[in-house]
């Protein structure tokens, strides 16, 4: 069963469909002159939406509920959205009329990819599972709102923003700052942990996670010898009973993936898991071990509740989709930042930036990158400086920048001696390395995405360093 608690919002909003020059639909939302906001998740169980499904089958309607685990998955050959997808916008509307208009914005875009601010994006293509005839008519969709109207699970009034007022770290970059773990092997993450909290010595069980490290893509002997001694001494952490669960209540993250079409539109908070905050609902990134870690080393914020707000996006160039200059244009995400401090409410303690791959691969992104990165990280320091008492000057934001990792380096290295030129001549700023040393025993997986013992290894290596910055700052 999937229960990962989809997109929200903490604030009534009005949808309308504009068109971009390529006619591309777009949202356009008004929040009726209310910042964007952060606010805790709702989670949507099959059960709950299930009891609207079945009033959808009572009218005939065909297609199933796609948080089922079984064949039901919503899907229609036609490309529209079914009753049931209008129970699911339900859930997360306050109108009957606001879920209505979701789902004719989502029946608007012609490709497979169905968009809405609160809901993760989902595929609406494929095969109708039910016998009946698999088209669905645009009303479809309609009916589900009308459905759960008669249920006291929906509409749910979220009645303004409630930001908790705790510390908090922005997290932003391209992929790896995503995280997607699972592609260099499905069930690494599982092994290691099972390995580390099972009964057992040291020796035995290194040596059974190198075996384990040995099978994902791209390792070699000396990054598996080096990652399993790495994971054993974090196996405080990983043993913990709430480590691999969405009970852990001390730090809570949010991981909103940037769309122009969405801009205003974060995605809510819910308590750090391996499936909080990565891609698809399914994987992690670097804030899982960040966020069991760091609430244990000295800081000014031990063993206070955090939290971490993820803005980030695979294949981005720094200039291109992340500067301010270009702010406005195409699939820029500059406002996506904006969004993420403005709702921080001014509880935003430092900024970690992981980001780079994409322009080491071409001219002259590569040779402008240290120019970039400069005036990109002011920028962001002085966001956040204007949206915080704490701060006397914008230096004083600390400053995390993730180095590139091995299999870059090993293609260019111009990006990152611009990352190592960066931090040596800028204050309140630390370098966190992802890989890359001269002895090959001491390197992470060359994989480009990595792998869950590097993603984990990293966000350790990120706590440690900030909470260190903080002491000295």
């Amino acid at each position: 069963m999937i229960t990962r608690a989809l997109f929200a919002s903490s604030l009534p909003l009005i949808f309308a469909v504009a068109s971009t020059a390529d006619n591309t639909p777009q949202y356009v939302s008004s929040t009726l002159g209310n910042p964007p906001c952060l606010q805790s998740c709702r989670v949507l169980t099959y059960e709950t939406l299930q009891k609207c499904v079945d009033r959808c089958e009572d009218l005939g309607h065909c297609c199933g509920n796609r948080l089922d685990t079984g064949d039901n998955d919503g899907h229609s050959a036609n490309g529209l959205l079914s009753c049931a997808n209008g129970c699911e916008l339900a859930f997360h509307s306050t109108t009957v009329a606001e879920c209505e208009l979701g789902c004719d914005n989502g029946n608007e875009f012609d490709d497979c990819e169905y968009k809405h601010p609160f809901i993760n994006i989902f595929s609406k293509c494929d095969e109708c599972v039910c016998k009946k005839d698999p088209e669905i008519s645009p009303t479809d969709c309609r009916d589900g709102c009308f459905q759960a109207k008669e249920l006291d699970e929906f509409y749910y009034d979220r009645g303004g923003c409630a930001t908790e007022d705790i510390p908090r770290f922005l997290f932003a970059g391209q992929s790896n700052m995503v995280g997607s773990p699972k592609e260099a092997k499905e069930s690494l993450f599982l092994e290691l942990v099972n390995t580390l909290k099972a009964a057992g010595k040291k020796r035995p069980k290194i040596r059974q996670m190198k075996k384990y490290l040995n099978d994902a893509t791209e390792s070699t002997m000396g990054s598996s010898q080096m990652e399993a001694q790495s994971m054993y001494k974090l196996r405080k952490y990983i043993r913990k009973k709430n480590f691999n669960t969405g009970n852990y209540k001390k730090v809570i993250c949010s991981f909103t993936d940037p769309d122009p079409e969405l801009i205003g539109q974060l995605d809510c908070e819910r308590n750090v898991s391996p499936t909080a905050c990565g891609a698809d609902g399914t994987d992690f990134g670097p804030e899982l071990m960040f966020g069991h870690v760091f609430p244990k080393k000295k800081s000014p914020l031990k063993g206070k509740r955090l939290g971490i707000i993820k803005i980030a996006k695979g294949g981005t160039e720094i200039n291109r989709h992340w500067m301010k200059v270009n702010e406005g244009k195409g699939n820029n995400y500059w406002q996506h930042m904006i969004d993420g401090i403005t709702a921080s409410n001014g509880t935003i303690e430092a900024f970690v930036w992981f980001q780079g791959e994409n322009d080491s691969f071409d001219s002259p992104n590569k040779e402008d990158y240290l120019d970039n990165l400069t005036t990109f990280i002011g920028d962001v320091r002085n966001e956040i400086f204007q949206s915080s008492m704490k701060f006397k000057t914008p230096v004083d934001v600390p400053v995390v920048i993730v180095e590139l990792g091995n299999w870059i380096y090993n293609v260019n290295t111009t990006v990152i001696e611009a990352q190592r030129t960066f931090v040596n001549n800028t204050a309140n700023t630390v370098l966190v390395n992802t890989g890359i040393n001269d002895n090959p025993k001491k390197r992470l997986s060359e994989f480009y995405h990595y792998n869950a013992a590097s993603q984990m290894i990293i966000g350790d290596r990120i706590a440690r360093s900030l909470a260190k910055l903080l002491r000295d700052s």
